[in-house]
C-alpha cells in the first residue's frame, strides 16, 4: 500500500507499486486528482480508479468519466460505499458507476453545451461574486491569459456576450445560486 500527499507523489507510487485500485481525491494540493486518473489510465487499463470528491455535481461526475476513472464516490458517502466501489473497481476497472450517473447523462444528453468543467465552475463562481481576471487568477492561481480562455469558455457554452449575461444564464439554469455558491 501507498500514499502520495501531491500528484507527483502519487503518479511516482502508482509506478513504483503498480497498484489494484487506487483512491483519488478530485482536489489535490498540487492540481486536479483527474489529471492522475487520465495518466494511470493511459498506462494500464487493469488499474482499478476510484475518485473521492466533496462535491456533488454533475461536471465532476462527467469529467470523472471521461477521464477514465472506474468510480466517483462523494466523501460524504458512508464507508460502506467507497469499499464497495473499491471492491467493484478492482473486478471491472472499466466500468464507470456513480451515484446519479444516469440523471447526470441524461442532463448532459439534453443541454451538452451547458457542461462546465470544473475549473470552469470554479472560475464561474468567482465571476459571479464579483471577482476580476486577476482577482480570479490569484484565487485559482492561474495567469489572466489562461482566466480569459476559461471565460470565453463559459461565454460559449452558456451563451453568454459579457460577464452580466453569464451571470444571469448560469442562476437561470441552476449552475450556480444567486449568491455565488452551488446550486442547490
Amino acid at each position: 500500500m501507498a500514499e502520495g500527499q501531491s500528484l507527483l507523489d502519487a503518479l511516482v507510487a502508482t509506478q513504483v507499486e503498480g497498484p489494484l485500485v487506487a483512491v483519488i481525491d478530485i482536489n489535490m494540493p498540487d492540481g486536479s486528482g483527474l489529471s492522475l486518473v487520465r495518466s494511470v489510465r493511459e498506462r494500464s487499463k487493469d488499474v482499478g480508479l476510484v475518485v473521492l470528491t466533496m462535491l456533488n455535481d454533475d461536471s465532476s461526475l462527467l469529467e470523472a468519466l471521461d477521464a477514465g476513472a472506474s468510480a466517483l464516490v462523494r466523501k460524504s458517502s458512508p464507508s460502506e460505499q467507497v469499499i464497495s466501489a473499491v471492491r467493484r473497481s478492482a473486478e471491472m476497472p472499466l466500468e464507470f458507476s456513480a451515484s446519479g450517473l444516469a440523471e447526470a447523462m441524461r442532463r448532459r444528453s439534453e443541454s451538452p453545451q451547458m457542461t462546465l468543467t470544473t475549473r470552469e465552475t470554479e472560475v464561474l463562481k468567482l465571476l459571479v461574486e464579483g471577482a476580476s481576471v486577476a482577482q480570479v487568477g490569484k484565487a485559482l492561481f492561474m495567469s489572466p491569459s489562461t482566466v480569459k480562455t476559461h471565460i470565453a469558455k463559459i461565454y460559449e457554452k452558456l451563451g453568454a456576450h459579457n460577464r452580466a449575461s453569464a451571470v444571469i444564464a448560469a442562476v437561470r439554469l441552476g449552475l450556480v445560486s444567486g449568491d455565488g455558491g452551488p446550486a442547490t
